[in-house]
């Protein structure tokens, strides 16, 4: 089968880690011994008649009692540990690779008969008719190996080391840290290799806590099914004994650190290997319980909302690995009746209320040293776009026996399963590419085992941060002059397809015929897009591998040990190099190839076009009315007035400085708005809004009528209402606001506030049905404290005091916000969340 084998560590397999010659030698004999076994299961597992234990099991004891000395002991589970996840995740996921004419092969059968191709497609996905669709985990492939080994070894003393290292290994990958990725748009966003790395640790964790169960609850599997009072006895017999691995600290670490997608999927793995008597033991039913409220919190989470704790997918992820625990035969169901009601009383509602109960209670407890140990990432775990396919098609037990029966060997074929040859299997006998990529990442893999631990660190770091570096450089450097240039040149298309028509035409066009006006400049945009995206790809190809070959080199040399030989540094650096390109490569092909960012300029161009009604010109042949202040110095002096605000609460305000600095906004946004870009336009909407609040917040006496008549005709203006859906009228009433107004601790702000919100519905600059939106966003989805409640109720009866509707639909917006005012009004002290 061609496995790979455990290579020396220089770190933890030399002489120095034994306490003898004679046990260092008896490894030694051992290893071969081990690797012997392996070699013969591999052989002869699939022929008929042949019995594991016969053939086997007096060789698995002699080895194990070689040397009784209790390093042996370590090293061999070490050795036992390393081989399992080679054996079953590294390798597993190697076949998974497809080359490229593998790809290009299955894209040609598409057409020779689209029928047939769809129907041996849903042959793959659709789970086959079973009995139950809660199966237990299953032990299928080179895992059938490692589960006999465990059952025929018989040797308690090798049970307990192997037990330590598992809980070791466990807790490692448990504190995995997996950041957002710089190079990419979103800060959500991760890079193929992250999520790969993300997918290859979870799946070592979940092979892991299954063979830990395994090993775990071996002592107490019945034969056959047990009454209620044997179950009694042995629940009152074991339920002082307290297990190796902490489930209930794992699942509060991973609540408040927001790692649940990592954690929750190997703790149910885990959890499933159980016997009966475990899961009700008081230990286990505290950790069944949690998980339990944990799955009613992620039900029950709004995922759409903007503070959102968890993803989409995350939540998916968690909710299909909880219903397959909860369906399981030895899973205790007469214990949901009483969680249930439970969780009526906690009222634990989302997930931000089970951060806080498990932060609480972690906080509270003297045994708890994770909190201290965590490491801040730039985004939680559980909100990282970092969940594929592959990851869901491998945590999703429901479809594990389908998988199962193909990945493993023939014996565990069912009956009514159809067994399908992947074409790509074929294929890949004469993939010489492939072979050859599967051939240098194998010898990579044998250099970093040759070599300290922190070698692999550093090469990864390396590879990581001249990544970054070469993408800013292309985003700052190459990117921009290609987008200045792609413009220049869409700028000259754009203005003579508008020369072109009619005077007559010319203002039909911009009209009543825009999208027709659009469409003749689309093969254009493709064409540009496509020739500027291509030069882009040259120019990186020609530039980037200089600038990284010169970092890499430079960076390996300055963080490798001093004492590494020049042969290692320069394998370092090779595969440092490899790697960046890998990044740098993806980013390319995500963001550049296919001219998508290019396009996107240019119909941002034909929106200033339409918008200022003129062709658009440079920006070296704009004009600018030197008469009137710039929008830099007028952004300055806001800034000033708004820090002095936050600061000193507006001690060194007057009304006639804030008219002035009033005056002076007005006039840029009225006589110079030809001048004014979209982006400085925004940014000092924003601001104007910002120092509104604030003044309102600090200085209601300040905020006087003249003062409220020019804020209201600055916002009148219609070159802001060009901006409408991204007017921050819409986040009036937004958290931030409220805090800030909170914070002044100044009664009087809210009642200005109120009378403010009054002049907006009534100047129509404030929509009544968006300010219920706002209030509904920001009441009911954060914890306020009372008295900021009782404020915002006085805010809103000021605000629709008097307040008219002109029809039927704001007479239920109305309604509605007085319901809303009267709530907050009445809300009383309560305890944290009813716990």
């Amino acid at each position: 089968m061609g496995e790979v084998n455990v290579c020396f560590q220089i770190d933890t397999d030399n002489r120095e880690n034994f306490t003898s010659i004679a046990a260092f030698q008896t490894f030694r004999k051992q290893r071969d011994a081990f690797y012997d076994i392996l070699r013969i299961w591999q052989e002869n597992h699939l022929v008929s008649g042949w019995v594991f234990q016969i053939a086997l099991g007096g060789k698995i004891r002699s080895m194990l009692t070689m040397h009784n000395d209790s390093t042996n002991y370590y090293h061999i589970a070490r050795l036992f540990k390393s081989q399992l996840l080679i054996s079953c995740i590294k390798n597993g996921h190697q076949d998974d690779t497809v080359d490229d004419d593998s790809l290009n092969f299955l894209k040609a059968l598409k057409h020779v008969n689209p029928e047939k191709l769809t129907q041996l497609s849903k042959r793959f996905v659709t789970p086959l008719p079973s009995q139950s669709q809660a199966i237990g985990p299953l032990f299928s492939g080179m895992q059938e190996f490692f589960k006999d080994f465990i059952l025929h070894a018989f040797n308690p003393i090798f049970y307990v080391h192997l037990e330590n290292c598992f809980v070791h290994e466990i807790m490692e990958l448990n504190g995995s840290q997996f950041a957002n990725s710089e190079i990419e748009d979103s800060e959500t966003m991760v890079d193929e290799q992250t999520q790969r790395n993300f997918t290859t640790c979870l799946a070592s964790l979940r092979l892991l806590a299954k063979i830990l169960g395994l090993l775990v609850s071996l002592p107490y599997r019945p034969e056959s099914n047990m009454t209620k009072e044997i179950m009694a006895t042995q629940v009152e017999i074991r339920s002082k004994v307290v297990p190796s691995l902490n489930l209930q600290e794992c699942l509060q670490s991973a609540i408040v650190e927001s790692k649940l997608s990592l954690t929750i999927p190997w703790v149910v793995k885990y959890l499933a290997m159980m016997d009966t008597v475990s899961l009700r033991l008081p230990c286990y039913k505290q950790t069944l319980e949690l998980l339990y409220y944990i799955y009613r919190a992620v039900n029950q989470t709004d995922l759409s909302a903007p503070d959102c704790l968890i993803s989409q997918q995350a939540a998916v992820l968690l909710k299909s690995c909880l219903c397959w625990l909860f369906e399981l035969p030895n899973f205790p169901k007469d214990f949901c009746a009483t969680w249930q009601k439970t969780c009526k009383i906690k009222e634990l509602k989302n997930l931000k209320q089970m951060e806080k109960l498990s932060d609480r209670r972690r906080k509270a407890s003297p045994s708890s040293h994770s909190a201290d140990c965590a490491v801040p990432v730039k985004c939680n775990l559980d909100k990282l776009d970092i969940i594929t396919d592959q990851t869901m098609r491998m945590c999703c037990p429901r479809t594990e026996s389908t998988f199962c029966a193909f990945q493993g060997n023939g014996t565990s074929l069912s009956s009514n399963s159809k067994h399908i040859t992947p074409v790509t299997s074929q294929l890949r006998k004469g993939g010489t590419t492939h072979r050859a990529k599967h051939l240098e990442l194998q010898l990579e893999e044998a250099f970093f085992h040759g070599q300290p631990a922190s070698t692999r660190k550093t090469v990864d770091f390396v590879s990581e941060r001249v990544a970054s570096t070469c993408v800013k450089h292309i985003c700052n450097t190459l990117l921009a002059s290609s987008r200045e240039a792609n413009l220049n040149s869409f700028r000259k298309i754009l203005k003579h397809k508008y020369d072109k028509k009619d005077p007559e035409e010319r203002n039909e066009s911009l009209t009543e015929h825009i999208k027709e006006f659009k469409a003749l400049l689309v093969n254009d945009m493709n064409t540009l897009a496509n020739n500027v995206s291509r030069n882009l790809k040259d120019q990186c190809e020609k530039t980037i591998p200089a600038i990284c070959e010169t970092r890499v080199a430079t960076a390996i040399e300055a963080l490798l040990a001093e004492d590494s030989l020049t042969p290692v540094k320069e394998m370092c650096v090779k595969i440092a190099i490899r790697m960046t390109t890998e990044r740098i490569n993806q980013w390319i092909q995500s963001h550049i190839v296919g001219g998508s960012l290019f396009i996107k300029d240019m119909e941002l161009e034909i929106n200033r076009f339409f918008r200022n009604n003129s062709p658009v010109h440079s920006k070296q042949e704009r004009r600018y009315n030197a008469d009137h202040a710039s929008p830099s110095t007028v952004m300055s002096l806001v800034r000033k007035f708004l820090w002095d605000l936050l600061e000193n609460h507006g001690e060194d305000l007057s009304v006639e400085s804030i008219m002035s600095t009033l005056d002076r906004l007005h006039l840029l946004f009225n006589q110079n708005n030809s001048d004014l870009l979209p982006g400085p336009r925004r940014v000092l909407y924003q601001l104007g809004v910002d120092f509104m609040l604030a003044l309102v917040a600090y200085r209601p006496d300040l905020f006087t009528r003249e003062v409220e008549d020019k804020f209201v005709k600055i916002w009148s203006l219609s070159c802001l209402k060009d901006d409408e859906a991204e007017s921050p009228m819409h986040r009036l009433l937004s958290p931030r606001n409220v805090i800030l107004l909170a914070g002044s601790r100044n009664s009087a702000s809210w009642s200005t506030l109120g009378k403010l919100l009054k002049r907006l519905l009534q100047t129509k600059l404030l929509d009544a049905d968006d300010l219920s939106d706002q209030c509904v966003r920001t009441f009911f989805r954060q914890a306020w404290p009372v008295d900021v409640m009782q404020f915002l109720s006085k805010c809103l009866n000021e605000a629709m005091d008097g307040f008219h509707a002109t029809d039927e639909v704001t007479e239920k917006v109305k309604y509605l916000l007085g319901w809303i005012a009267e709530t907050c009004h009445d809300i009383e002290s309560y305890d944290d969340y009813g716990l």
